[in-house]
């Protein structure tokens, strides 16, 4: 979708993440959380620290449709004092795909499919597969804003089940673009060619699977939270951009089992974060 003339063909490119909602943003980035005290549960210490990586594979377009893969991979690392849980490096290897269909002149549809392993890497069998998955319909307007209608299961919730997504996408300034909803929230402004921030609320989370050293079979580790940040975006050369986001986690739920195969729970108290990243855009 283009909603801007060719010369400020710069602001597309830098607000385009504003209406996607689906489709992981490429490039390298790198956050943290706390240390807190759990406000409930197990344990006398949380935090985390987070990786997530997004390489382009290829990108085809024919008529009104179009596709685009990439390759993507997250590792967690828990820092949970006082108990033996959720003590493995954790990863999400997948591969992102998208599909895109324009139908008639003011509607779409797309389809973000993002099959993978969640594992801890000593499990790669059928109980560490997984795949997020959004169904989403599009109308616009002759505006260029759109509401949007669908379905998603995503891992960011600590499970996998299937969860509703609704919409709107306006413009309220010729420099701001906004998209409210669930499960996202983002109002991104672009102060000039080079820079732009954005206020953004959404989940970030996630399942996995692992061995348990001493125990037989596998078992789940599960986290979820929501996120309240605010970012800033700057161009630093070509096609790479710079980001940073501070803000506050909300919501918090983290669940494990430990050394002796016994399942811990914790509500993890709101806590800061902060996040680093070079996105690429093409």
């Amino acid at each position: 979708m283009t909603i801007y003339s060719k010369t400020v063909k710069w602001k597309t490119a830098l607000l385009a993440m504003v209406f996607s909602h689906s489709i992981l943003a490429d490039g390298i980035s790198w956050s943290t959380e706390g240390p807190s005290a759990p406000d409930t549960g197990d344990g006398t210490e949380f935090g985390r620290t987070f990786l997530s990586f997004t390489m382009p594979l290829g990108e085809r377009e024919r008529g009104q449709e179009s596709i685009r893969s990439a390759f993507h991979v997250d590792i967690t690392e828990f820092r949970w004092s006082g108990t033996t849980a959720a003590q493995n490096d954790y990863y999400w290897i997948s591969m992102p795909l998208e599909y895109r269909q324009q139908r008639g002149r003011s509607s779409e549809f797309i389809v973000h499919a993002e099959p993978g392993f969640m594992t801890d890497m000593n499990v790669l069998s059928s109980d560490s597969l997984a795949v997020n998955l959004d169904l989403i319909g599009r109308v616009y307007r002759r505006s260029g804003s759109f509401w949007q209608l669908g379905l998603t299961v995503d891992r960011t919730f600590g499970d996998l089940n299937p969860r509703p997504i609704i919409g709107v996408a306006f413009k309220p300034t010729r420099d701001t673009e906004v998209l409210l909803g669930f499960p996202k929230t983002r109002i991104q402004t672009a102060w000039n060619e080079a820079l732009s921030s954005y206020l953004r609320i959404a989940p970030e989370g996630g399942v996995w699977e692992e061995e348990i050293d001493g125990q037989t079979g596998t078992y789940r580790t599960a986290y979820s939270n929501w996120k309240l940040g605010f970012g800033v975006d700057f161009h630093w050369q070509r096609g790479f951009w710079l980001n940073a986001e501070i803000g506050q986690l909300r919501h918090r739920r983290i669940w494990s089992y430990d050394a002796d195969a016994t399942k811990r729970v914790a509500t993890p108290a709101e806590d800061r974060y902060w996040q680093v990243g070079i996105d690429l855009r093409y």
